[in-house]
C-alpha cells in the first residue's frame, strides 16, 4: 500500500468519525434539552454527548493535515518540504490542546487554554483564507483552485466550530445547575437555547463536509 493510499484511508476515517459521531452528538442534545425527562436521563445524555463531541474534535485536527499532505503528494499543491512537517506538527499541538482541555480541564481548570485555543482555531481561519483567497486571486503560485476552494471551506467549517463555541457560553452554568439537582426554568431556557442556537451551525458543518468529500472524489 502507497502512502498515498494511506493518508486517503486516514482521511476517510477523519470523515467517517467527524460526521458519524457529530450525528450521535445531535441526537444525544434533544435528550439532554427535553425538561420532560427526568434529570438522571438528561445526564446520561450529556455524558454520552461530551463522549461523543471528542471524535469531531480529534477530527477536525487531524483532517488539515492529512489533507494538506495529500494535496501536496497528489500535486495539487506545490511547496517547499518544510510545508507537511509544519502543518503535522501544529496540527498535533492543537490536537495535544483539544486532549488536555478534555481530560483535565474540569471545573473551570485551564481556562487560559480554552484562550489559547479559540485564539489559535481563529489563526488557523485567518491563514487557510489568506492562502485560499490569494491562490484564486492569482496573487500566488503553487495553489490549484480546486485545493484553494477546499482550503477555504475547511476554514468555513472551523468557524461554525468558534461560533458553536459562543453560543454556548450561558449552557455551562446551567448545565452545572441541572447536574446539581437545582435546575429552573431559568437554566431549563439557557439550556435549550444555548444548545437550538448551535443547531444551524452544525448542520452548516454537514453541509461543508459533503461539499468537501464531493470535491475530493471530483464529483463537483
Amino acid at each position: 500500500m502507497t502512502d498515498i493510499a494511506l493518508l486517503q484511508f486516514a482521511h476517510i476515517l477523519g470523515l467517517v468519525y467527524w460526521l458519524g459521531a457529530d450525528l450521535g452528538v445531535f441526537y444525544s442534545s434533544f435528550v439532554l434539552c427535553d425538561d420532560r425527562k427526568p434529570t438522571a436521563v438528561r445526564l446520561s445524555a450529556a455524558k454520552m454527548l461530551f463522549a461523543l463531541d471528542q471524535a469531531p474534535r480529534v477530527s477536525m485536527t487531524l483532517m488539515l493535515p492529512l489533507g494538506v499532505h495529500l494535496a501536496v503528494r497528489l500535486g495539487y499543491i506545490t511547496a517547499p518540504g518544510w510545508i507537511v512537517p509544519l502543518t503535522w506538527a501544529l496540527a498535533l499541538a492543537w490536537l495535544a490542546m483539544v486532549l488536555i482541555l478534555h481530560f483535565r480541564a474540569h471545573g473551570g481548570k485551564l481556562a487560559w487554554l480554552t484562550t489559547v485555543d479559540f485564539v489559535f482555531r481563529t489563526g488557523v481561519v485567518v491563514t487557510l483564507l489568506g492562502f485560499s483567497g490569494a491562490a484564486l486571486l492569482g496573487l500566488i503560485t503553487g495553489f490549484s483552485a480546486w485545493a484553494a476552494i477546499k482550503l477555504a471551506i475547511f476554514a468555513g467549517l472551523v468557524v461554525c466550530g468558534l461560533l458553536v463555541r459562543v453560543r454556548l457560553r450561558p449552557f455551562g452554568p446551567a448545565f452545572a445547575a441541572l447536574a446539581a439537582g437545582e435546575a429552573g426554568e431559568a437554566e431549563n431556557t439557557a439550556i435549550r437555547r444555548s444548545i437550538g442556537g448551535t443547531r444551524p451551525f452544525v448542520v452548516a458543518i454537514w453541509i461543508g463536509l459533503l461539499v468537501n468529500t464531493a470535491l475530493g472524489v471530483h464529483l463537483l
